[in-house]
């Protein structure tokens, strides 16, 4: 994925998103910017940003306490949120997989549960609202946000 400077720095800035060295330390946004290599990782909040008001309320309020969510949520809404990784299908034996299962004939098979990711997300939602300055610009593939050392370049 590419993206302008202007937006790279300002996803850095916001707490979006953070560039690790090869060390696993957290760069500056400024020695981020200025990097050739390293991951980009998008943070919690950042994955926070990219959801509409459907996904957050569908991870947040409309799930059931086995981390299933509630029959209210559409397909559309929950397909979505497993693409970004915050929802995975289960069957009826509890086995992950890929989709819903629906052939277009009989229905959904397979039911969407939140993911260990999805509730970090939701309860990072439980704090209050997303900040003024949220704008959901992108998305990244599912992986760790877990916050990195900050390393400054001498």
């Amino acid at each position: 994925m590419t993206a302008s400077q202007k937006v790279l720095r300002a996803l850095l800035t916001d707490g979006y998103m953070y560039r690790r060295d090869s060390d696993g330390y957290r760069l500056s946004v400024e020695d981020a910017l200025t990097a050739a290599t390293g991951t980009l990782v998008i943070t919690l909040e950042g994955r926070r940003a990219v959801l509409s008001t459907p996904q957050l309320y569908a991870l947040s309020r409309h799930v059931e306490p086995s981390g299933r969510l509630a029959p209210n949520v559409t397909w559309q809404t929950a397909k979505s949120l497993a693409e970004l990784g915050l929802v995975e299908y289960r069957d009826a034996n509890g086995a992950t997989r890929t989709n819903d299962g629906d052939t277009g004939a009989s229905g959904a098979v397979h039911y969407p549960f939140r993911t260990d990711l999805g509730r970090q997300v939701a309860e990072l939602a439980a704090v209050g609202p997303a900040p003024s300055h949220a704008r959901p610009l992108i998305t990244v593939a599912p992986g760790s946000s877990a916050e990195a050392p900050e390393r400054r370049n001498a």
